[in-house]
């Protein structure tokens, strides 16, 4: 490497300086960033400096002879291959294999030319999967694979020669990308795109046939040759990747006639036991099915069927036969009502009859004005946020959310589109006998969206209570959540529930055919002391109203006028016309209680109260269901849409999309910057991984991370630690095939080995070290994963198992690289076992760590996977340390009374 590797980097901006095993590979990627590949070009000049050694697979001969055609020596090798944009494609193809599948492709130079002059951009991005052992291929996914590759590609396994060369010449290089992901996947799932539990070998071979042939006929907009280290969203790899089977890879909830009615599409109102009995029974899908049906459309619908594929075998793979109309009807309304739908689910909800009444019910809403359908679109989905946060602080069980949920989405609205009252009702009637008494309503929900006190008095257990810093502490979530709800309430300036309550159970009154003279005084009473109660600052004076929303009118100038109108009314006499009167204060009701429930709502994942999203008041005002809208299919959707910030040119910053999921939308809020320094340089980390890691700290539930998990963690990854330490080059591979390691990494741990030994323990993420100490399963830490939102279309964590992360590789537009970056939660695991501290302080933990660590992280590139797993296990003692250190001081660690017991 003339004038050293340093000096390369340096011209190309990199920093840090990748490892010298994996330099050239690096390099070779950065070629298709185009801010920098006129800069590599010019990049091999000769620099002033020692030149270093970097490995390349194959000798300078074998370059010479069948890739170059002229003479090559180590010397110019690497400034020859990186000149050459082919022969850099292949050698980080190269880069990925064994070396007994090297010496082959060695000794065949007409098959490296061959790959080199036509295949060198599909060789370059799937090539980690070929394995030439004994002069026989090995298959991807295995010896029954056998028949349907050779099948597919009209060649034998012992014809590695041709085997190769139609691997990656058929389908433009897309055989070769489903050879490639076929390696990738879980056993289970390998099983189920290979078609394995199909008892019939000729079957089995003409579907594998269709599979093919799908792959190479999907995706169009996707040019391997143009961008070979990209992939099209919502592939077949991801398709496959989603898909729940057994362990023979058997598919749950299989039901092809179920499938094609789902995609069928139409209206909700139709009879689904009519639409399945009708459709034809086609038996169960299969991987071809899903390629044809789903990975075959265009990416909008491509998007919006994988994540009804993914959310029905989710939710309803346990669903009886009788019960597959309501599971039809749930998964179609999927797309209009997401966010619904996954509510339900964060909720715990698995009956398909729940889905399928609340899809119905909700769908008048979007046939509102839309001044109609804003308020009733915010009492509804701001009532449902407030259930789904009470069942995930565990102020509800499951089976009381259920009923609460089955209840509210019978609140009937009336022939005019509103709910003129029956919302405020049920929260009277329904909603607050399920919560903790209380002196106010308000004080009530805040308790009830805080969570379960912490244990408190004599009877409280051992665990409650913490040693820091010489200071016994006591952890108290809800405790430290109340007191931040309530700051970001006083800050809002909204109108108080229970005030709110009151001037509904006012207009109530007033509104009886033959209400007694007595109670008319009374509500008149209480309409006089709302209005001298209500904010100087009332709603309407807001700056901005959302697009296509009317503003409402002054609530003092409507009690002003209701007011006195009924003083010249005889309360004993004219209970008709005091009930006209008072109509306007049961539609004011509706307005305010819309307010109130926006707020609310608003304010559990606003995140610090003294944060910026407060500075310009109460922004759960300028929330937008998308009425500005002019297409009325797109407008329905957003109503029920994944939330975004949204910063559109000649708008303040607002939220458009559903009330539902708005953790997620703010979840960058929940963060917080210990250090009041400015960020020393631009983040590096792009928007979509940032904002994923900060999803991943907003989803994460504090109340599942278990205290065992802290000493299983810690143990395991001590254990997988010390088996890296110990490795040699006999050991290695056994290890790399545990953790599934992929072969570009295999390769540079092997020349580390030989070269850099105290390298080696650097280039394995935690999540392998865990692994390979013998840790829990995958599974059982879901709640120490990564949000999973992009990978499984959940709203929920995932902890993604060892050597898995490559399958999301290629889609930066979705974050999904930091979906497999699980390496902070599980250091910060580690670190609270080592101070001795439960693993619920975890989250509180993980929001500042987080943030400096998305600020910090340095990668090559947005496929630079092990800089960002290396960067999260340099977090210090000291950094997690102050980040429990505030905690202390204005969070769930709550200073105990001196001479407390411990």
């Amino acid at each position: 490497m003339p004038g050293g590797m340093a000096a390369f980097a340096q011209a190309l901006e990199i920093d840090p300086v990748p490892d010298r095993s994996r330099f050239i590979g690096e390099l070779t990627r950065l070629q298709y960033d185009p801010l920098r590949l006129k800069t590599l070009l010019v990049a091999n000049a000769p620099r002033p400096g020692p030149a270093d050694l970097v490995p390349v697979p194959l000798a300078p001969a074998i370059w010479e002879k069948a890739v170059f055609r002229h003479a090559t020596t180590a010397a110019n090798l690497v400034g020859a291959i990186l000149s050459d944009h082919h022969a850099s494609l292949l050698c980080h193809g190269l880069a990925a294999l064994d070396d007994e599948t090297l010496e082959f492709l060695g000794s065949h130079p007409s098959l490296l030319t061959r790959l080199y002059e036509n295949d060198a951009p599909a060789f370059a991005a799937f090539a980690g999967s070929l394995r030439v052992h004994g002069g026989r291929i090995v298959p991807s996914g295995g010896a029954a694979a056998a028949p349907l590759w050779e099948a597919v590609l009209d060649a034998r396994l012992d014809q590695p020669e041709r085997f190769v060369r139609e691997l990656f010449e058929r389908g433009d290089g897309r055989v070769a990308y489903l050879y490639d992901v076929v390696a990738q996947l879980e056993p289970a799932k390998a099983a189920f795109a290979l078609g394995l539990s199909n008892a019939h070998a000729t079957s089995r071979v003409e579907r594998f046939h269709k599979l093919v042939a799908g792959t190479i006929s999907a995706q169009r907009e996707w040019r391997v040759r143009t961008f070979p280290f990209a992939r099209p969203l919502y592939d077949i790899a991801s398709i496959l990747a989603r898909v729940r089977t057994d362990d023979a890879g058997r598919p749950v909830l299989a039901s092809a006639r179920l499938w094609s009615s789902v995609f069928a599409g139409g209206e909700l109102s139709g009879d689904a036991l009519s639409l399945l009995s009708s459709a034809q029974d086609t038996g169960t899908i299969d991987a071809a099915w899903l390629a044809e049906t789903i990975a075959g459309r265009d990416v909008r619908e491509r998007e919006d069927r994988a994540d009804q594929f993914a959310f029905g075998q989710r939710v309803f793979a346990g669903a009886a036969d009788t019960a597959l109309p309501s599971v039809l009807t749930a998964v179609r309304a999927f797309p209009r009502m997401r966010m619904l739908m996954l509510t339900l689910e964060r909720i715990g909800i698995t009956n398909p009859a729940v889905y399928a009444e609340a899809a119905r019910r909700v769908s008048r809403l979007s046939t509102l004005d839309p001044n109609r359908g804003f308020i009733a679109h915010a009492q509804l989905q701001g009532a449902l946020a407030l259930v789904a946060r009470m069942a995930r602080v565990r102020t509800i069980d499951a089976a009381k959310a259920e009923s609460l949920v089955s209840s509210l989405i019978l609140v009937p609205l009336n022939d005019d589109g509103r709910y003129a009252g029956a919302m405020a009702r049920w929260i009277r009637a329904t909603l607050h006998p399920a919560l903790a008494p209380a002196d106010s309503f308000e004080n009530a929900i805040l308790g009830a969206l805080a969570g379960k006190p912490a244990e408190t008095g004599p009877g409280r257990t051992a665990q409650t209570l913490i040693a820091w810093e010489g200071k016994h502490y006591r952890l108290d979530l809800a405790g430290a959540e109340l007191r931040r709800l309530r700051r970001i309430r006083e800050k809002q300036g909204a109108v108080p529930v229970d005030l709110v309550l009151a001037l509904g159970g006012a207009a109530e009154t007033l509104a009886r055919d033959h209400v007694a003279a007595t109670d008319a005084l009374a509500a008149i009473a209480t309409l006089k002391t709302i209005a001298a109660d209500l904010s100087p600052a009332p709603r309407h004076e807001r700056e901005t109203q959302p697009p296509g929303v009317e503003s409402p009118r002054n609530p003092h100038e409507v009690l002003d006028r209701v007011l006195k109108d009924l003083s010249k009314l005889d309360a004993a006499k004219d209970a008709a016309r005091i009930a006209h009167a008072a109509q306007p204060v049961e539609e004011l009701a509706d307005t305010l209680l819309a307010d109130a429930l926006l707020s609310l709502a608003y304010a559990v994942d606003l995140g610090d109260p003294d944060g910026s999203a407060l500075l310009a008041g109460n922004v759960a005002w300028r929330h937008d269901f998308g009425y500005g809208i002019r297409d009325s299919l797109l407008r329905q959707r957003v109503a029920w849409n994944l939330p975004k910030q949204d910063l559109a040119p000649g708008l303040p910053w607002h939220v458009t999309g559903s009330l539902l999921g708005l953790d997620v939308a703010l979840a960058p809020l929940a963060l917080r910057r210990l250090s009041t320094d400015p960020v020393a340089a631009a983040p590096k980390l792009t928007s979509n991984e940032r904002e994923t890691f900060a999803i991943s700290v907003a989803l994460m539930d504090p109340l599942a991370l278990r205290n065992a998990d802290l000493e299983a963690i810690a143990t395991s990854v001590e254990r997988g630690r010390r088996r890296v330490a110990a490795l040699t080059a006999g050991s290695f591979d056994e290890v790399a095939g545990e953790i599934a390691m992929d072969g570009w990494r295999r390769r540079a741990v092997r020349w580390a080995l030989a070269h850099e030994p105290a390298l080696v323990s650097t280039m394995f993420s935690m999540t392998e070290q865990l692994r390979l100490g013998g840790g829990p399963a995958p599974a059982s830490l879901d709640a120490w994963g990564m949000g999973a939102y992009t990978s499984d279309g959940c709203l929920c964590t995932r902890f993604t198992a060892p050597g898995r992360w490559a399958v999301w590789i290629g889609r930066p537009q979705l974050g999904l690289m930091a979906t497999g970056v699980a390496d902070l939660n599980l250091h910060v695991a580690s670190m609270l076992r080592d101070l001795k501290l439960p693993a619920a302080l975890a989250r509180h933990v993980l929001t500042a760590a987080v943030q400096d660590y998305i600020d910090q992280v340095r990668p090559t590139d947005a496929y630079d996977w092990l800089t960002l797993v290396r960067a999260a296990q340099q977090v210090s003692r000291e950094q997690v340390e102050d980040y429990v250190a505030s905690a202390a001081a204005d969070g769930p660690l709550v200073l105990e009374p001196s001479g407390s017991a411990r």
